[in-house]
């Protein structure tokens, strides 16, 4: 890293920390460590991803990456499978009943300040009910608190939109691209639905939020939220591969019984091979469609 950004980094953290305390800066500097290498990652599986869809091959970007075509495959491929068709998957998935739940309590919110929904709102919604509800009432994170936050950092600005009317909005306006966000991080997590704790985690990973902002005002170190969320939206295939690695080694198929066919993916109180599977799959496409309709 050279001098420039090392001396934009400590700007960032003087900024932030409360206070000329050693310590604190310190653990400021740790926190802006911490979601400037979560950027660097970010931006590197972008553009793995580009190179993918371009058909550029795993050896050819390990090559760039200093690894082997395996690390590489290894370190990426999990989370961009699907990224041919990430928009397609993100526009159909499916949107929790508590999330929906939240997002008319961050409507309410909106409404309130007689403002177009922002990511402050979404942040007061989340706590109405959820996962996420969970996690921030762990660390301490009340309506009212986010409420006085609220009214110390934002105040109401007229912006024109795309048609050129005239809107208010408090904050950041941003409620729409940040649900975006999270359909598109439940969809690269191979999830069947969007929940509040995707949302959560795109409001945490955002510095130019408003939500963000609030977090910070309250001291809420995002790095925890984080933590405290991956169990939650960990992809599915690695989710299984963890649970098999834990307690497959003396488990068997829960239908052909038989314990040396290779991993087992596990369910709820069930464990299936590969051969197992493949015979279900193949059921499935024989069977004349309807069967099971009512």
């Amino acid at each position: 890293m050279d001098e420039m950004n090392v001396a934009m980094l400590v700007e960032i953290v003087q900024e932030r920390a409360a206070g000329d305390d050693p310590l604190v800066l310190l653990e400021t500097a740790i926190v802006v460590a911490a979601e400037t290498r979560g950027a660097a990652e970010d931006l590197i599986e972008h553009y793995v991803g580009a190179a993918r869809a371009a058909n550029v091959s795993w050896t050819l970007i390990g090559e760039r990456l200093g690894v082997s075509k395996q690390a590489a495959r290894q370190k990426f491929a999990h989370r961009l499978e699907v990224s041919d068709v990430i928009g397609d998957a993100a526009e159909a998935m499916v949107m929790a009943p508590r999330l929906s739940a939240c997002l008319q309590a961050a409507k309410a919110a909106a409404d309130a300040d007689d403002s177009v929904p922002g990511t402050q709102h979404l942040l007061l919604g989340l706590l109405h009910v959820g996962g996420a509800a969970g996690v921030l009432d762990r660390l301490g994170v009340t309506r009212e608190k986010v409420r006085q936050a609220n009214a110390r950092l934002f105040e109401p600005a007229l912006i024109a939109d795309e048609n050129g009317q005239q809107r208010r909005v408090v904050g950041d306006g941003e409620a729409e691209q940040a649900l975006t966000s999270a359909r598109r991080l439940a969809a690269r997590r191979g999830q069947s639905q969007f929940r509040t704790e995707h949302l959560l985690f795109c409001l945490a990973s955002d510095p130019g939020s408003a939500a963000y902002r609030v977090l910070g005002e309250l001291d809420v170190e995002v790095t925890r939220i984080k933590k405290e969320l991956q169990e939650w939206i960990a992809p599915v295939q690695r989710r299984h591969r963890r649970i098999g690695k834990a307690r497959g080694t003396n488990r068997a198929c829960s239908f052909c019984g038989c314990k040396d066919l290779g991993p087992l993916v596990a369910g709820p109180g069930v464990w299936i091979c590969g051969s197992c599977a493949q015979a279900a799959i193949e059921i499935l496409r024989a069977e004349p469609r309807g069967l099971h309709a009512g």
